[in-house]
C-alpha cells in the first residue's frame, strides 16, 4: 500500500504542477463561486439578497474560509485541493474494499487524471464548489456504510446519517445519492426483517431530516418559503423552461432515441475492449474465428452509431455505465443473499454509483466540468470490471489460469499506458491553452488565451476608472470581474440565465442600475444557447436590456474584436464597457 500511495501522490503532484495557476476558467460560473461568499461575509442574506439555486452549506463554508484566511482566489483553490484529495483518498479506500489493491490503485489514478485534473473541468476550481462539497460528503456517507457492513454498531450508522445530512445541505443530487446508499445498506443488512429495516431507516434519516428542517426553518423565517421554493427552485419546482431544457440536455432526454443509440454505442465499445482482451489472452483458441466475427460486428455497430449521432458521441464506453452498474447491482444483491461479504460491499458501491449518475443517466460524460463529480465511483467499478472481474469470468468459462492472468496483465498495462499518455496530453494542453497571466488584488491566475486579453484589459479599466467598493454591473455573467478588483456586483442575480429572473426581479434590477447609480455596465460575450436563448437584452430580459440601451452609451470594447456593434454570440470573445449618460458619477 505504501508504494501504491506513493504512485498516486506522485501522479497527483505531477498534474498539480503541470496545471499550476491554470485551474480557473473565467466567466462560466466562476463569478458566482468567488463573489457570492464575499457578499455573504459582507452581510447580505443568501436567497433574499443574492439569488442561489442550491442549498446553503457551500457558500457559507466559503464565507467562513474568507473570514479566516482572507478574501482571495487562492483560498478557495486550496479548499479545492483539499476536497479533491479527500475524494481521492476515500475512493482508494472504497476500491480496496471491492477489488484487488493494484486494480484500486489504477482506478484511483484514472479518477485523478479524468476527474480531478481534466482541463475542461477540474476539482481545484470546479464549476460548483457545492458539487465538490456534496461529492465529498456523499462519498463519506458511502465509506461509513461500508464500515458499518464490516464492523456494525451504531457509530457508523450515525456517521453515515450525519454525512448524508451534510450532502443534502450541499447539493440536492448528492444528498439523494447518499440517502439511497444508506437505505440500501440497511435493507441489505436486515433483509427479511421489515420491522428492523423500518426502524433503522427512521433512525438513520432523523439526523439528516432534523438538520435539514432546522436550516430550512431558519431561511423560511428570514427569506420566506415562496422565495426558496418558487424563485430559487430548491425543490426543483416551478422550473422555467430554460432550466427544463438544460436538465433535459444533461440527462439525454432532449433527444432520447439518440441518447439510447449512444448508450448502445458505449456498450459496443465495451464489447470491443472485452473481445480484444480475450483474443490477446489466448482464451480457448478453438473459438478464435468466432471472436473475430464478434469483434467485427461490434466495430460495425459502433461505426454506424457514430455516423448516426452526427458527432454528438465521442465514442466513450462510459455511456453504457448505467447498464453495467445495474447488472453489477443485481448480481451483487443475489450473491449477497447467499452470505457473500464482498458482494454486499459491491452492492452498496454499485447503488451509490448508479444513483449519482441519475442526473446524466442517458448521456454519461467522460469527465469534464459536468462529469468529474459524478464519475469517480463509476470509473472505479469500470476498472474493476476490466482488471478483476472479466479475467475471473474467462477462467470460469473454460479458460486457463494462464489466459486469465494474461488478460489481467494486458488490461493493467493498457490502463497504465492510458494514464501516462493522458497525463502528458493534459499537461501540454494546460500550457498551450492557459497563457495569459492576470494579477489582481484578490488573486493571480493564468487565463485562457481566447478570453485572457479581454479580461486583463477589462480588469485594468475597472481598477483605473473606479474605486474599491464601487458598484459595477457585469452581464449576463462574469461577476468575478467585480470580485477580483474588490468592486461590488449590486444586482441580486449574478448569472442572468434566461427565464430565471421573475418579471418583478427584472424591474427591480433596472431600477437599481439607476438608483445606485451604477456608472459602468460590462456586457460579456456569453451566449446562453444551452438555455434556449442567446443574447442578453435582445433575446431575453429585453426590458432590462432596453433600460441599459436608453441610459448607457458604448465607451470601449476589449477582446478579439473592438467593434461596438459586436453582438453576443459572435465567435470572437469581447467585453463591451458601457458608461452611464447622466447621474452622479461614482468614479474618481
Amino acid at each position: 500500500p505504501a508504494g501504491q500511495l506513493a504512485m498516486l501522490a506522485g501522479l497527483y503532484g505531477v498534474l498539480l504542477l503541470a496545471s499550476w495557476g491554470r485551474w480557473m476558467t473565467p466567466i462560466a460560473d466562476s463569478g458566482r463561486e468567488l463573489d457570492l461568499p464575499r457578499r455573504i461575509l459582507e452581510g447580505e442574506m443568501l436567497y433574499r439578497d443574492v439569488h442561489y439555486l442550491y442549498p446553503p452549506l457551500a457558500p457559507y463554508l466559503k464565507a467562513l474560509l474568507y473570514r479566516l484566511f482572507g478574501i482571495d482566489l487562492a483560498v478557495l483553490q486550496v479548499a479545492g485541493v483539499i476536497g479533491s484529495l479527500l475524494l481521492v483518498g476515500m475512493l482508494w479506500w472504497i476500491g480496496r474494499r471491492v477489488m484487488s489493491e493494484k486494480a484500486a490503485t489504477l482506478a484511483t489514478a484514472v479518477v485523478i487524471v479524468l476527474c480531478v485534473f481534466k482541463p475542461t473541468g477540474n476539482m481545484i476550481s470546479p464549476y460548483s464548489y457545492a458539487g465538490l462539497c456534496g461529492a465529498v460528503f456523499s462519498l463519506a456517507a458511502l465509506v461509513a456504510c461500508l464500515r458499518h457492513l464490516d464492523a456494525g454498531g451504531w457509530r457508523w450508522r450515525l456517521a453515515a446519517a450525519i454525512f448524508t445530512g451534510l450532502a443534502v445541505l450541499s447539493k440536492q443530487e448528492f444528498g439523494m445519492a447518499a440517502a439511497l446508499v444508506v437505505a440500501a445498506t440497511i435493507v441489505n443488512s436486515h433483509w427479511g426483517s421489515p420491522w428492523r429495516i423500518g426502524r433503522n431507516l427512521v433512525l438513520a434519516g432523523m439526523p439528516a431530516m432534523i438538520a435539514t428542517m432546522l436550516v430550512a426553518g431558519y431561511f423560511v423565517t428570514k427569506v420566506g418559503g415562496e422565495t426558496l421554493i418558487k424563485d430559487c427552485h430548491l425543490l426543483y419546482t416551478n422550473l422555467p423552461a430554460s432550466m427544463v431544457r438544460y436538465n433535459a440536455q444533461r440527462t439525454g432526454l432532449d433527444h432520447p432515441l439518440l441518447s439510447l443509440a449512444q448508450l448502445v454505442g458505449g456498450g459496443t465499445v465495451i464489447g470491443l475492449l472485452l473481445v480484444t482482451i480475450t483474443l490477446l489472452s489466448g482464451w480457448r483458441p478453438v473459438l478464435r474465428c468466432r471472436l473475430w466475427l464478434l469483434l467485427g460486428s461490434f466495430a460495425s455497430v459502433a461505426l454506424v452509431i457514430g455516423a448516426v449521432s452526427g458527432g454528438r458521441w465521442d465514442g466513450s464506453p462510459l455511456r453504457f455505465m448505467p447498464v453495467v452498474l445495474l447488472a453489477m447491482m443485481i448480481t451483487a444483491w443475489r450473491a449477497s443473499r447467499q452470505g457473500d461479504e464482498h458482494s454486499r460491499r459491491l452492492f452498496v458501491v454499485s447503488v451509490y454509483a448508479l444513483a449519482i449518475l441519475a442526473r446524466v443517466a442517458l448521456r454519461v460524460p467522460s469527465g469534464g466540468a459536468f462529469g468529474n463529480l459524478f464519475l469517480p465511483c463509476s470509473l472505479l467499478l469500470f476498472c474493476f470490471l476490466l482488471i478483476d472481474l472479466f479475467p475471473q469470468m474467462l477462467r470460469r468459462d473454460g479458460g486457463t489460469a494462464l489466459a486469465s492472468a494474461r488478460a489481467e496483465r494486458i488490461t493493467r498495462w493498457a490502463i497504465l499506458l492510458l494514464i501516462a499518455v493522458t497525463t502528458v496530453v493534459y499537461g501540454v494542453r494546460y500550457h498551450r491553452l492557459y497563457t495569459v497571466r492576470i494579477d489582481t488584488p484578490h488573486g493571480h491566475f493564468l487565463a485562457p488565451r481566447s478570453t485572457g486579453p479581454a479580461l486583463r484589459d477589462a480588469l485594468a479599466f475597472i481598477e483605473s476608472q473606479t474605486e474599491p467598493g464601487d458598484p459595477i454591473a457585469v452581464l449576463p455573467e462574469g461577476s468575478e470581474l467585480a470580485f477580483l478588483t474588490n468592486r461590488r456586483m449590486p444586482l441580486r442575480h449574478q448569472i442572468f440565465i434566461p427565464g430565471l429572473m421573475l418579471p418583478a426581479d427584472e424591474v427591480r434590477a433596472a431600477s437599481l442600475l439607476g438608483s445606485m447609480p451604477v456608472k459602468y455596465v460590462l456586457i460579456v460575450n456569453r451566449p446562453m444557447r444551452e438555455f434556449g436563448a442567446e443574447s442578453f437584452g435582445t433575446d431575453y430580459y429585453t426590458q432590462l436590456g432596453e433600460t441599459i440601451r436608453r441610459d448607457y452609451h458604448h465607451l470601449v470594447t476589449f477582446g478579439e474584436t473592438t467593434s461596438p456593434d459586436a453582438l453576443i454570440g459572435d465567435p470572437r470573445f469581447f467585453i463591451h464597457v458601457l458608461e452611464r449618460d447622466a447621474g452622479p458619477a461614482t468614479s474618481r
